[in-house]
Order: C-alpha cells, then sequence, then structure tokens
C-alpha cells in the first residue's frame, strides 16, 4: 500500500524553515520594533513547535508495539544524530571564530561541550539534541505508562521550563532566587531544549498519531481562538516586561500547535511530487541559513529586510543544488 502523503504538511514545514529565518534576522525590525517582535513572538515561534510535532507525528505512526519499534527508533535516532554532527563540522570555522573573537579561555571550551549535549553546537542547531532527548523521552515514558501518563509528564516539564524561560527577569531580581537562577544558566543556559522544551510537542505529534483527527470547522476555529489567545499572552508579557529576545515557551503555543497539526493533517490539498522537495528544502534551509545570515548582518545591519530576502535566497539556492546532485554525489545525501 503506498505510503499517504500530505501536502499541507510539506507546504507548511516550508514556510515554518521559513519563519525560523525570520527569527534570526529581523526582518520587520526597521519598519517597527514593536510589529518585529509581535511577528516573531507569535507567528514565528510557532514554527519550531511545529517541527517537533511534526516529527513525533511521522515517528510515531510507525511505533505499534510490536518488536521493531526499538529499531526503528534507533534508525530515527541515528539519522538524527549524523545531521547533527555533519552540520556541527560545516559549522566549525564560525564555532572557532565566535571563540577567539570572545576570548573566554578553557571556560569557552567547557560551554561548548555542555552546549553540544545541551543546547546545540552551534544555536540553530539546538533543535537536532532537543528533538532526540525529546523522542526519547516521550518514546520511554509511552512505552512504560502510555499516552495520557506521556503526556502529563510533559505538560509538568514545559509548566516548569515556562516558568524559567518566561520569568527570568523576576527571578533575576529576587535575593537568593537570583543566585539559584544563574547556577540553572550557567549550568543549562536555557529551558528551552530536549527536556523541557521537546517533550511537549513531541507528545502532541504522539497524541495525533494514535487518535482520530477533529473536525474540519472545530479545529479551524480552536486555532484562531488559540493565536488570539497566544498574541494576547506576548502582549502581557511584553507590558509587564518580561520579554526578551530568548522567550519562547508560551503557554498557548501548546493549543495553537496541537489545533494546527489537525488542520494540517485533515487539509484534502491534491498533492504534487514537487511538494517532496518541499519538505526536503525546509530541512537545508532550517540548517544552512545561518551561514548566510551572519555575514549578511555584519555587511548590511541596517537593512534586516534585505538581509532577510537574502539569506532566504541563497539558502534556496544551496537546497536546489543539494537536491538536484543528490544523486551524481552520494556524499550530499548525508546533508538530508
Amino acid at each position: 500500500m503506498a505510503k499517504k502523503q500530505y501536502a499541507a504538511i510539506d507546504i507548511a514545514k516550508y514556510v515554518s524553515a521559513l519563519l525560523v529565518v525570520c527569527i534570526h534576522t529581523y526582518p520587520l525590525i526597521d519598519i517597527s520594533e514593536t510589529l518585529n517582535t509581535y511577528f516573531l513572538q507569535t507567528v514565528c515561534r510557532i514554527a519550531v513547535p511545529f517541527f517537533f510535532m511534526i516529527s513525533g507525528f511521522f515517528l510515531f505512526r510507525k511505533i505499534n508495539g510490536t518488536q521493531q519499534d526499538n529499531e526503528v527508533l534507533k534508525k530515527y535516532l541515528w539519522r538524527l544524530l549524523k545531521l547533527y554532527l555533519i552540520w556541527t563540522v560545516i559549522y566549525l570555522p564560525y564555532t572557532i571564530y565566535n571563540y577567539l573573537q570572545a576570548d573566554t579561555g578553557i571556560l569557552g571550551i567547557a560551554s561548548y561541550l555542555r552546549d553540544f549535549v545541551l543546547n546545540g553546537s552551534y544555536y540553530h542547531l539546538w533543535f537536532l539534541p532537543a528533538l532526540m532527548t525529546g523522542t526519547l523521552i516521550v518514546y520511554y515514558l509511552y512505552k512504560k505508562k502510555g499516552i495520557v501518563f506521556t503526556l502529563k509528564v510533559a505538560f509538568i516539564l514545559y509548566v516548569i521550563g515556562y516558568f524559567l524561560n518566561i520569568y527570568a527577569p523576576l527571578w533575576e531580581s529576587i535575593p537568593v532566587v537570583d543566585f539559584l537562577f544563574s547556577f540553572f544558566t550557567k549550568t543549562m543556559t536555557t529551558a528551552r531544549n530536549g527536556f523541557f522544551f521537546a517533550p511537549m510537542f513531541v507528545g502532541i505529534g504522539l497524541l495525533l498519531a494514535k487518535t482520530k483527527r477533529l473536525s474540519s470547522r472545530l479545529a479551524q476555529t480552536a486555532l484562531i481562538i488559540s493565536f488570539a489567545l497566544l498574541v494576547i499572552e506576548v502582549t502581557l508579557y511584553m507590558i509587564t516586561g518580561m520579554m526578551r529576545d530568548l522567550s519562547s515557551m508560551y503557554l498557548c503555543l501548546i493549543p495553537c500547535t496541537y489545533f494546527l497539526g489537525n488542520v494540517l493533517l485533515i487539509s484534502k490539498l491534491p498533492y504534487k511530487p514537487s511538494y517532496k522537495s518541499l519538505r526536503e528544502d525546509s530541512l537545508l534551509i532550517y540548517t544552512v541559513h545561518i551561514l548566510f545570515a551572519q555575514p549578511l548582518l555584519m555587511l548590511l545591519p541596517n537593512a534586516h529586510i534585505v538581509v532577510y530576502f537574502l539569506t532566504v535566497a541563497l539558502s534556496q539556492l544551496f537546497a536546489t543544488l543539494v537536491v538536484r546532485y543528490q544523486n551524481r554525489m552520494p556524499l550530499l545525501k548525508n546533508l538530508l
């Protein structure tokens, strides 16, 4: 039986990759700082939870309680690890340059080793180790305790991470608590990782893989309401001074991601073979875009919208070349 294809998912993956580029290039900041913040902290912040969710969905569709489950998981994690190691090597020149600029000595090396495990060998690559860690947590809990227990634990971890991530300015202002919070940031840097952030959205992917879809009207209405609540939530953090550049663990992202998943999975958009390239392009744009964004931001510090479109164009060109020539040059397949 032919594998079911999801046109809306492949398109959404590509759009999400473009939104991640926005997060790292601030395209609207020269027009309006407020508009840029709202766009990044609402629309763009859904992109990474979507990636976690859909990764969990496609993995757990294959997990069906047989002896093959562990092999499916191992194959999946090996692919992610291989991708992570390859892109870590690709970004080594940037890593070394940043290390030399910071002049942090042995502490810089220790920080890099910590980040390699917890936060990504380069800052946008955090998604890959987080996905591996979050998947392991969800898989183990699901196998041992079932889907309800898994989602409860994932939610508790997310709420802990939410308080650490969103209320950082508050913790830094309270005596004694500020010391404990400083210890946390020195050891783990951020709660946006595979322990606190990823399990919730991988768990939503598990939920979507093992349950029936909502009706189209219900899913669409709930998504609109959830997004409106996300905008209100972000507004409250802006008003109260809690908003920071690394703020990302919003509570309303949970229903937004779940209902978005439903909407996309029940879409009846006809599938075209060209959508497969969108799927591949999205991964390559996500992983490669910082190679172009960083030097462009240095060259054009006051033209963020130009930097954004140049970064997207160069990343897309790279992705097109990799996809086109991967059969002639098998080494390129390791990037996918």
